[in-house]
C-alpha cells in the first residue's frame, strides 16, 4: 500500500514539474524615440513553465512580437523590464495557451549610437527619473 501511495505521489509531482527553456543571444531591432531609428538589442532569457521546451518555437515567436512593441528606452528601466516579462507571459497564455510561470532576463544589451545622456534626457522628458 505504501509503495502504491509513493508511486502515485511521485507521479503527481512529475506531472507538475516545470520545464526550462534558455534563449541565448536573441537579437532584435527596436525603435528608439531618441534617435528616431532602429537600435539592435541583444538578450538572453530563461523561461520556466510547462511544455516550454516542446513549444520553444511559439515562445520565440511571442518574444519577437512582444519585445517589438517596446521602445528601446522602455527597456532601460526595471519597470520596463518587468512589463516585458508580464507581457510575454500574458501573450503566450492568450495566443498559444502556454503557461509560463517565470521569465528571467539574464542579459539585455542595447547596441545604440545615441549617447547615454541623450537617453537619460529622453527618459526624463517622458516622466521617468525626475
Amino acid at each position: 500500500m505504501k509503495k502504491i501511495l509513493f508511486i502515485l505521489l511521485f507521479s503527481c509531482l512529475y506531472l507538475q514539474a516545470e520545464d526550462i527553456l534558455r534563449v541565448d543571444e536573441f537579437e532584435v531591432s527596436l525603435f528608439s524615440k531618441v534617435s528616431k531609428s532602429s537600435v539592435q538589442v541583444e538578450s538572453s532569457m530563461i523561461f520556466e513553465g510547462r511544455d516550454v521546451q516542446e513549444y520553444d518555437f511559439k515562445i520565440i515567436d511571442a518574444l519577437n512580437v512582444v519585445i517589438g512593441s517596446f521602445y528601446v528606452e522602455n527597456l532601460l528601466t526595471s519597470q520596463g523590464k518587468e512589463g516585458l516579462k508580464k507581457a510575454i507571459i500574458e501573450y503566450t497564455k492568450n495566443k498559444y495557451a502556454i503557461d509560463i510561470d517565470h521569465v528571467y532576463i539574464q542579459k539585455l544589451n542595447i547596441k545604440q549610437e545615441a549617447s547615454t545622456q541623450e537617453l537619460i534626457d529622453a527618459m526624463k522628458k517622458e516622466g521617468c527619473c525626475n
